[in-house]
C-alpha cells in the first residue's frame, strides 16, 4: 500500500482526538488516576456501567489531555507542532491499546490494532524530526 503523505493517519481517529484536544483546553485539571477498579463508581461526568475498559478509556483520555494541556510551547511553530502532534498520536495509540485489550467488537479491535501500528510510525517520525531539530 502506497502512502501519498508521510504523515498518513486514520482521519476519523485524528478528527476525534483533535476534538478531544480542543475540548480539553476548556476543561479543568484532570482527576487523579486511581489504580483500583472504578467500575460502578461516578467519575466526573462519566458513570461506569460496569465496564473496566470504558473507565480505562476515560482515564487514558484524561491523562493525555492533562499532558497536552501542561505542555510548554517553545515559541518555534514547527517544533511545537511536532511535539503536540506526537502527543496527539500517543493519545490515539493509548486509546487504541485499551480498545485492543478490552473491546469486544472485532471490527473496532481490528481498527484499533491498525491505529496502533500507523500512529506509532508517525510518532517515530516526529521523534526523529525533534532529535534532528533540537530546541534553541
Amino acid at each position: 500500500m502506497k502512502t501519498k503523505s508521510i504523515f498518513r493517519t486514520n482521519s476519523f481517529m485524528c478528527s476525534l482526538t483533535a476534538s478531544l484536544l480542543v475540548a480539553s483546553v476548556a476543561m479543568t485539571a484532570a482527576a487523579p488516576v486511581v489504580a483500583q477498579s472504578m467500575a460502578g463508581m461516578q467519575h466526573g461526568n462519566i458513570k461506569s456501567t460496569g465496564s473496566d475498559g470504558s473507565m480505562k478509556m476515560h482515564m487514558t483520555m484524561q491523562e493525555n489531555q492533562k499532558k497536552m494541556n501542561d505542555m510548554q510551547m517553545s515559541g518555534d511553530t514547527d517544533r511545537d507542532f511536532a511535539m503536540m502532534m506526537r502527543a496527539h498520536h500517543q493519545a490515539g495509540v493509548d486509546m487504541a491499546k485499551v480498545e485492543a485489550e478490552s473491546g469486544t467488537n472485532q471490527e473496532m479491535v481490528k481498527e484499533a490494532k491498525k491505529i496502533i501500528v500507523s500512529q506509532q510510525k508517525d510518532i517515530n517520525k516526529f521523534d526523529a524530526w525533534l532529535r534532528q531539530h533540537p530546541s534553541k
